[in-house]
Parts: C-alpha cells; structure tokens; sequence
C-alpha cells in the first residue's frame, strides 16, 4: 500500500509556478547543456520542464540554476518525456516536456520558493 500512497501524495504534491523563474534553468545531460524553455511544475521530488530536444529515458542529468547569486547543480534523472501539450506552460509548443526525478529537490524547491504558490508551504515538513 505504500506505493499507493505515494503516488497519491506526488499527485498532491505538484505545483505550477506563479511566475517563471527570474534566471535559465539549464539541464546538464553528459557535456550537453540545454537551457528549459518553462518550467511547467515542481514537486517534492522533482521538477517538470520544457526542452527544445528529448532525453532518453532514464537519462542522468543535473539541473543547473541561481539562487542567491549562487549557482548550483542538482543531480537527478529523466524519468520520463513526451510531447509537448496545449495545456503545458507558454512558450514552448516545439519543445518536449520532461519529468526529472532529482535526488536533493529540497534544494531547487527553496531556489524557485518565491515562485511558488502560497499554498505551497507544505514543502517545508517534507
């Protein structure tokens, strides 16, 4: 039942972003680095972003961004990536959206915290 209930809680736990981030979100695959055209949301686990190229699945990857005049790097992996929807965020129809699975996401999620929705304070007992 555990799995069940964690993707009832990665269901809940997925927030759009009010207003794009202020700086690039790159993605780092091997020596490549491709710059997010939106951020479509986060969660506690992981982010979802739109590319102008698809990854393979599962790819490792870092997610590369500022905070505080600080840049960092937060590792993870490409858990999946399709096409890009209507209902995806701006900007990005020719591009392929991708769901990254980080392994430290506490830390990109207080970087984009000014982005959040209010309602997204849960964040903090995670």
């Amino acid at each position: 039942s555990s799995d069940l209930q964690r993707n009832e809680q990665r269901r809940q736990a997925r927030y759009r972003l009010v207003h794009q981030p202020g700086t690039p979100v790159v993605v780092i695959h091997g020596d490549e680095r491709h710059v997010a055209t939106a951020v479509n949301d986060v969660s506690s686990s992981g982010i979802s972003l739109c590319l102008p190229v698809a990854l393979s699945v599962p790819a490792p990857v870092a997610i590369e961004f500022e905070a505080d005049g600080l840049t960092m790097d937060v590792n993870g992996v490409v858990a999946w990536c399709r096409g890009h929807r209507p209902s995806d965020e701006e900007g990005a129809d020719e591009s392929f959206v991708l769901g990254i699975e980080l392994f430290s996401p506490m830390m990109l999620l207080s970087a984009f915290r000014d982005a959040l929705p209010k309602d997204a304070e849960t964040f903090e007992d995670a």
